[in-house]
């Protein structure tokens, strides 16, 4: 092999490597709601299922996004709910009643109270501005 061609490969699956961090994901909706609790943060919900195209596109797209990590790191505790794998997962999914919209994104705030919620699919961008708009407290002064 070409010795050009051999460290472009290696310079390219190691960029891969490095943009294609997987964001850390918590599966327990109570243990989650009690650390955004302690933590003064807002509860990220995703609800998903593993046949949806559109949730596998924003986890691909929007939630591989370095901002839209750094964001929710640093103002939310995120949790990946999945209705078709546990009976918790079905009542969560009645509860905010997602309507067969999905991915369906809900935002909880310390106390337990909806606070606002994303519909389908949206790109890091349009994304990043949601969780902007979400972040600040409701008296208007940034967080």
């Amino acid at each position: 092999m070409n010795p050009l061609r051999c460290t472009l490969s290696i310079v390219c699956l190691f960029a891969t490597a490095t943009w294609a961090k997987e964001m850390e994901w918590q599966k327990n909706y109570d243990a989650a709601l009690a650390q955004a609790k302690k933590e003064q943060k807002i509860l990220l919900v995703d609800i998903y299922t593993d046949w949806c195209g559109w949730c596998k596109k924003l986890d691909r797209e929007t939630y591989s996004s370095q901002d839209v990590q750094a964001k929710i790191a640093k103002d939310f505790i995120a949790v990946k709910i999945n209705p078709e794998k546990s009976a918790d997962g079905q009542k969560l999914a009645q509860q905010f009643d997602p309507k067969g919209v999905l991915p369906f994104l809900v935002f909880i705030d310390s106390n337990g109270k909806q606070i606002a919620q994303i519909d389908g699919y949206v790109n890091a961008a349009t994304f990043l501005i949601q969780l902007e708009k979400v972040a600040k407290p409701t008296n208007g002064t940034p967080k």
